[in-house]
Order: C-alpha cells, then sequence, then structure tokens
C-alpha cells in the first residue's frame, strides 16, 4: 500500500512594515497550521521570495517564505516539517517553483493550497495548469476579513487578472511547466505592467 503524504502549500502575499506580514497572509498561516493538527504527518510549504515591485538594490531583509516560516514556529509548528521556496514573486512562478522545487523531486502528488478568499479562483486556475491532471490538488480559502467595500473591489481586480492570466497561457497544455521557461519576460512584462498600482495600494491599506 502506497502511503500518500500531503503538503499544505501556504501561498505569500506581500510583506509591509518591516518584514511584517498582512493580516490576510497570518490568516492563511492559521488555517494551515489547522489542518497540520489535523495531520502532524503532512509537511508545510511556504512559498515567496518578494514581490518584483521591490527595488533591486534595497530588498527585504528577509525573503517571504522565511517569515512565513517563522510565523508559523510561533504557533506551534515543527521547524523540521516545514520547507520554504524562495524564489517566486507572483502567483505563476508560486506554482512553478513549487513544482519544479519541491514536488518533482519529493516525488510527492498531494497537496492542499491555502490562499485567501478574494485569490482563490486565480490560484485555482493557475496551480491546475502548470501541475495538471496528475496531480491531487485541494484548493482551500483562509479568510481576508476585508471590508464588503474593499473586498469587492479586490476580487473585481481579480478577475480582471485572472483574464488576462488565461490569455496570456492558453498556449500551455496542462502539467506543462516547462512552457513557462520560455515565458519568463512576458511574464515580468505582464505583472509589471498590469499590476504595481493596484498591489502598491493594496499592501500600503494593510
Amino acid at each position: 500500500m502506497t502511503i500518500r503524504i500531503m503538503t499544505i502549500v501556504v501561498l505569500g502575499g506581500g510583506i509591509v512594515r518591516n518584514c511584517y506580514l498582512p493580516k490576510y497572509v497570518q490568516e492563511r498561516l492559521k488555517k494551515a497550521w489547522q489542518i497540520f493538527k489535523k495531520n502532524e504527518k503532512a509537511k508545510i510549504l511556504v512559498c515567496g521570495k518578494y514581490s518584483f515591485l521591490y527595488p533591486k538594490n534595497k530588498p527585504p531583509q528577509k525573503t517571504e517564505a522565511e517569515i512565513m516560516r517563522d510565523h508559523l514556529l510561533k504557533l506551534g509548528a515543527p521547524k523540521e516539517k516545514i520547507f520554504l521556496e524562495q524564489k517566486s514573486q507572483d502567483t505563476i512562478t508560486n506554482a512553478y517553483f513549487a513544482k519544479t522545487l519541491y514536488f518533482i523531486p519529493k516525488k510527492e502528488q498531494t497537496a492542499k493550497i491555502i490562499t485567501s478568499d478574494f485569490h482563490l479562483q486565480r490560484v485555482k486556475f493557475i496551480f491546475s495548469k502548470v501541475f495538471g491532471k496528475e496531480y491531487r490538488l485541494k484548493f482551500i480559502s483562509a479568510p481576508s476579513f476585508l471590508t464588503k467595500e474593499r473586498k469587492k473591489r479586490i476580487e473585481k481586480r481579480q478577475k480582471e487578472v485572472l483574464k488576462r492570466t488565461k490569455i496570456l497561457l492558453k498556449e500551455m497544455r496542462d502539467g506543462n511547466h516547462n512552457f513557462l521557461k520560455s515565458r519568463k519576460n512576458k511574464l515580468k512584462q505582464f505583472y509589471q505592467e498590469k499590476r504595481p498600482s493596484w498591489v502598491k495600494q493594496f499592501i500600503a491599506e494593510e
């Protein structure tokens, strides 16, 4: 009988105020910790370097993954169960590096992907596209506790970005993560042109 090891994947969502996690990211980690306590054979993968919006000459003192790990340790998670992915800077590369640097080398195929409620639909599309049908993925949303007006505004932006993401990846076959290697420059341009103004505003409001 093959024992399936489940990995809880927590996506980063920015760093504010000197290596402080936004409240909605803290909620993602809280959700991960709740799930882990019910399945202590699981592992936790925290994803994120830092946003491409940071100046190259002035990066944060720690990566998002490092700060997320530290937060999980404070919650009580065992250090040996926490793994870090520290190369991604957006949702698409969250999926790409999680798959290529963790799931493929470890030969694991079962995961619970955790993000915020306003981000869930885009994460579902991207991770399903990058990972493919051979992986067993379950998507879980953590509450963001945004005001009704603010959440509505953010969800509208997310729908717009998802629409453009589908166009960007329309030629990509499900599971063919190598497709993204030839699209690195386009991906960077895509995010820099389409998101900076509202992302900066969103983080600044935390």
